[in-house]
């Protein structure tokens, strides 16, 4: 692993009077959140996909769209998610949401899922960018560096955080895609996209990363 951006944290406690709406299918892992003190600190109002209306996510400042929700259903409401960062908002899709459907100029690649990578040895060629942004006050190498499911591609000059280092075709390594970036070019507000799946592992009990990177993920939005 070759980042070695220093490990840093804020304690600031969560802002008041912004409004903060996490979108759930009602699975199991998402629920384990709706109870979680660490994430009810940011008093989110929790808005199950399947009642959500339209006009339901007027007044939001923030909204985050939770992982691994039908990507049918969610395409379905596109212009109601978009609507936010078009309105000056902050909007946050995590992973498994087919975010290349519905989301305009966004490009998907699917890529095989390491698990077991730090049992076996293997470099899960998950690389850091971007260190001077923001985002890295709350972020760390351990938060964001457990397993990712694809990549995603964008020709928006968007920040890249997190990518793929593979090697080209010339055998040196590149950039191939991004697992997590933040758009403040293509809205008045900002998108960010990741393709990790948080929700879903720190309701499962399993990739202590993954919940490290929904508390920091709260952190950087409510704090900025």
């Amino acid at each position: 692993m070759t980042t070695t951006e220093p490990f840093r944290r804020t304690d600031r406690a969560p802002q008041r009077g912004r409004r903060l709406a996490i979108v759930h299918s009602g699975s199991y892992a998402h629920l384990y959140s709706t109870k979680d003190p660490a994430v009810l600190a940011y008093q989110p109002e929790f808005v199950y996909l399947a009642d959500l209306e339209d006009g339901g996510l007027d007044g939001y400042d923030t909204v985050i769209v939770g992982d691994r929700m039908h990507p049918e259903l969610v395409a379905r409401h596109a212009a109601q998610f978009h609507s936010v960062a078009q309105r000056g908002g902050t909007l946050v899709v995590l992973g498994e949401n087919g975010v290349h459907t519905w989301l305009p100029g966004i490009e998907w690649e699917s890529r095989p899922t390491n698990f077991w990578w730090w049992v076996s040895g293997e470099d899960p060629l998950i690389r850091t960018r971007s260190h001077d942004h923001e985002s890295w006050q709350y972020l760390t190498t351990k938060s964001v560096i457990w397993h990712y499911h694809g990549l995603l591609r964008t020709d928006a000059d968007v920040v890249p955080l997190v990518v793929s280092e593979e090697p080209g075709v010339d055998g040196r390594p590149h950039d191939a895609g991004m697992m997590l970036y933040e758009d403040t070019v293509t809205t008045p507000g900002r998108i960010i996209v990741t393709t990790l799946d948080p929700m879903h592992h720190h309701g499962s009990n399993f990739m202590s990363g993954a919940t490290r990177f929904l508390y920091a993920l709260l952190r950087w939005v409510d704090n900025t």
